[in-house]
């Protein structure tokens, strides 16, 4: 009798592992901080982007990169760094808004942030234009969307005269904490350290995509088409095609941000928050639910992390 139960069990197991595995996940990869979040120098930066298209490529992948441009103004570097996007476009790749300089707009006025906006599209609308493509997304840095709910609404209006629609994030991270601490460790020729970064990331990158799907499924009834944010860096030029393994180990097809925000979900009101988080959170509170804690990263990562700021 004992055993017929445990079968039983084991069957239930099974059957919710092979429900949740087996499913046709989507999901769209998208990059801020281009033309490159880290990079020591040019060659440095040309390298990264060589490694990260080139991976985005062999698992094709229908990746945006979000732009600042402001990080293309040093003297003697603008054409070569600008260059660094026309490998992009080339890729047949698409390229998004972030602003000009990266701008907090919970520090700036609404002015100042619509005018950063607009200074942030100057060289990217060219390079698409070159492509027979425009301007489409938007990127909010940090994921502010406004302090208030008059300012969130004033960036919306000014976004969609301008033919914008704004790219949410729904599987939020600390990629970049991992990125800063790889790049350090490389930097003082720490190959341990970079080593445990390293390895210590894509199982930390599953944990969140664990936690999202979950929170899609207990928040929305279902999964939907996720988005996924992740920063133009060396980590994740080294890593992606084991990051790109892991998505698609847990049935993830991947598609393009357009097709993504096909998904009814995104035409879900978005509550005004002054936190930079998932759109999941903010679907939640729009409907007068509590934010749920998400995972951290690794011990010794946070501790790694605390030390370099100090």
């Amino acid at each position: 009798m004992k055993i017929h139960k445990l079968a039983i069990a084991l069957i239930i197991l099974l059957t919710g592992y092979f429900s949740i595995f087996g499913q046709n996940r989507e999901v769209s990869v998208t990059f801020d901080d281009l033309p490159t979040a880290y990079g020591a120098n040019l060659e440095a930066k040309r390298e990264l982007t060589k490694k990260l298209i080139n991976g985005i490529k062999t698992n094709d992948v229908p990746a945006i990169g979000f732009v600042n441009e402001a990080k293309l103004y040093e003297r003697g570097e603008t054409d070569t760094r600008i260059a660094l996007l026309e490998m992009w476009t080339d890729a047949g790749l698409e390229l998004g808004n972030h602003t000009f300089s990266h701008i907090n707009n919970a520090k700036v006025s609404l002015a100042a942030y619509q005018d950063d906006i607009v200074r942030g599209e100057t060289v990217t609308r060219r390079l698409l234009a070159e492509k027979q493509m425009k301007p489409r997304y938007f990127r909010h840095p940090f994921l502010f969307t406004g302090s208030t709910p008059e300012y969130k609404l004033g960036i919306e209006q000014f976004l969609a005269a301008r033919s914008y629609t704004i790219a949410p994030v729904t599987i939020d991270n600390g990629d970049y904490i991992f990125a800063r601490l790889y790049r350090d460790a490389l930097d003082r020729r720490d190959a341990a350290t970079a080593k445990r970064v390293a390895d210590a990331y894509v199982p930390y990158m599953e944990k969140m995509f664990e936690f999202f799907e979950t929170l899609s499924r207990d928040s929305l009834g279902y999964e939907p088409k996720q988005i996924l944010l992740l920063h133009a860096n060396e980590l994740n030029a080294d890593r992606f095609d084991e990051l790109a393994r892991m998505m698609k180990k847990r049935s993830y097809k991947f598609v393009s941000l357009e097709e993504a925000l096909k998904d009814k979900a995104y035409r879900l009101p978005d509550a005004q928050t002054k936190n930079g988080i998932s759109w999941l959170h903010r679907w939640m509170m729009a409907k007068g639910g509590k934010l749920r804690e998400e995972p951290g990263a690794p011990d010794f990562i946070t501790q790694l992390f605390k030390e370099r700021r100090q």
